[in-house]
């Protein structure tokens, strides 16, 4: 699909006023600044984004540790307890993080 900025003299302007800023001369100058925007959008994109397997290892992390800490209160866990396990084990993540209840 071609890029044609005629109907947008707005985008035109802002485009040729880049160019300039940027030293971009001579034909070509228009197409320079759009691939140059879009290689900035989409390091910005990678950066808010994180890859899938970075995300799979996060989450394999979390149950890791829930598991331990889990496994922990249940150890200690006694029949007089006043709440359910899984209320301290709340408990027990926010006291760890420093989260406020």
């Amino acid at each position: 699909m071609a890029i044609n900025l005629v109907h947008r003299p707005d985008l035109d302007d802002r485009v040729e006023n880049l160019a300039s800023r940027l030293g971009l001369k001579g034909r070509g100058r228009k197409t320079a600044i759009i691939e140059l925007a879009l290689t900035a959008l989409e390091k910005q994109e990678k950066a808010t984004h994180p890859d899938p397997t970075a995300i799979a290892a996060s989450l394999q992390r979390y149950i890791e540790n829930g598991a331990c800490l889990r496994a922990r209160l249940a150890e200690n866990d006694s029949p007089n307890r006043s709440q359910p396990l899984s209320a301290s084990l709340q408990q027990a993540l926010y006291d760890e993080r420093g989260l406020p209840r």
